[in-house]
């Protein structure tokens, strides 16, 4: 055979291999080319950061590093300072990659599980105004009546609650709040919580739990004698504000959310989770400035503050979501470094942080994305943002 022909058919074999095995990444990967072209989409979306006159520098910095790393496209990030200045910045569309509309301050982003820092919030004030106690025992504030199914349930407090260590574990069984197309017994059912069985003695171990926060809602619900909405919109004043809980349809005032990044959820996800449920857990939504003001306003009262609570107990501060206290944990990768108070959320297409300084600076970012699956983007996106913020060793 001459060697041009040879040529010509390894460049038709090496052609039907690249077209084989693009065909195989697609069949196998079919967010594979979405997600690769995130890359290039996020280039040009993080020099689409607008950010107000005299913010500080480390801000448009956070904006395009999380751009390029949390996956997603448009998002916000605000700072309250101890003294009450405030800033803000936002990147990308609210329409989409390269859309008509930027993305403003005022847009309304799902929060997720960040709500469960504002429902401690609300839990705490209640506490401050003496209509309820840390070591109120949830069956008796629920004036739940019968014979316990688990007797460890009598002993569940609320501080058991707000530090996550009541004794349930969604790592070992199906979380009760988030079972797609099932109705949570909690909040419509509370006395169910007398046939509960639990995996460990309240405050033997932390385990996160939505449960948990679910029936704090319900105890506000019982202390303040209004329903669980209706009382944070009045103590909150959310009319004046972007703050509002979700019922699950998107609104024209919400971002479009990215969900290149889930291996399970598209965007009808809306349709399967019973948001009036999750109200107390997950369910509040607004901007990232209006959720720093609520936080931060929120330090300013006490005693109790959602800096309290245990958070140098039998756990490990240098991963994060451990080392809960009252609505933050403890994140410190070392001795040597400056502890952070976080509280983050995520659900499908959407995340969320609240960070809050040893000097009391107050900083959120809101997404329409999440980060790519296996990822260590979240650990790393809160390290970045101490060292660009000068988060100093109190």
């Amino acid at each position: 055979m001459k060697p041009s022909r040879v040529k010509d058919l390894l460049i038709v074999i090496l052609l039907v291999l690249l077209v084989a095995g693009i065909s195989h990444f697609v069949i196998t990967n079919p967010l594979g080319p979405s997600r690769i072209l995130y890359y290039g989409e996020a280039f040009i979306t993080q020099w689409e950061t607008r950010c107000e006159e005299g913010a500080p520098e480390w801000m448009p910095e956070v904006q395009r590093y999380a751009t390029r790393n949390m996956g997603a496209p448009a998002s916000q990030l605000a700072v309250v300072m101890p003294g009450g200045e405030q800033h803000h910045c936002e990147t990308g569309w609210k329409d989409g990659f390269w859309g008509q509309e930027p993305l403003s301050h005022n847009v309304r982003f799902r929060f997720a599980s960040t709500t469960k820092t504002v429902t401690a919030i609300a839990v705490l004030n209640l506490i401050n105004q003496g209509d309820m106690a840390l070591d109120d025992k949830i069956v008796e504030v629920l004036e739940l009546e019968g014979e316990l199914k688990d007797p460890r349930v009598g002993d569940i407090t609320i501080a058991h609650l707000l530090s996550h260590h009541a004794g349930w574990d969604r790592t070992r069984t199906q979380d009760v709040m988030f079972m797609m197309n099932t109705t949570p017994w909690c909040p419509y059912e509370p006395q169910e919580l007398t046939r509960t069985g639990l995996m460990y003695a309240p405050g033997e171990k932390e385990a996160y739990s939505n449960l948990g926060y679910c029936l704090l809602g319900l105890a506000i619900e019982k202390v303040t004698g209004q329903p669980f909405r209706e009382h944070m919109s009045s103590a909150f004043g959310f009319g004046s504000t972007t703050l509002q809980f979700v019922d699950g349809p998107y609104q024209p005032d919400e971002p479009i959310y990215d969900f290149r990044h889930e291996n399970f959820y598209m965007p009808s996800y809306i349709e399967g989770f019973d948001f009036q449920a999750i109200s107390s857990s997950a369910g509040l939504s607004g901007s990232a400035l209006d959720l720093a003001k609520l936080v931060s306003s929120s330090l300013e009262s006490g005693p109790l503050t959602i800096l309290d609570g245990n958070m140098n107990s039998d756990c490990n501060p240098a991963s994060i979501q451990e080392c809960y206290g009252y609505g933050l944990y403890r994140y410190q990768p070392s001795e040597q470094a400056s502890p952070l108070y976080i509280h983050g959320g995520k659900l499908p297409g959407a995340s969320s942080a609240i960070i809050v300084t040893p000097d009391r600076q107050v900083i959120v970012w809101v997404g329409a994305g999440v980060p790519r699956p296996g990822s260590n983007a979240l650990q790393e996106f809160y390290d970045f943002i101490r060292d660009k913020a000068g988060v100093v060793r109190h």
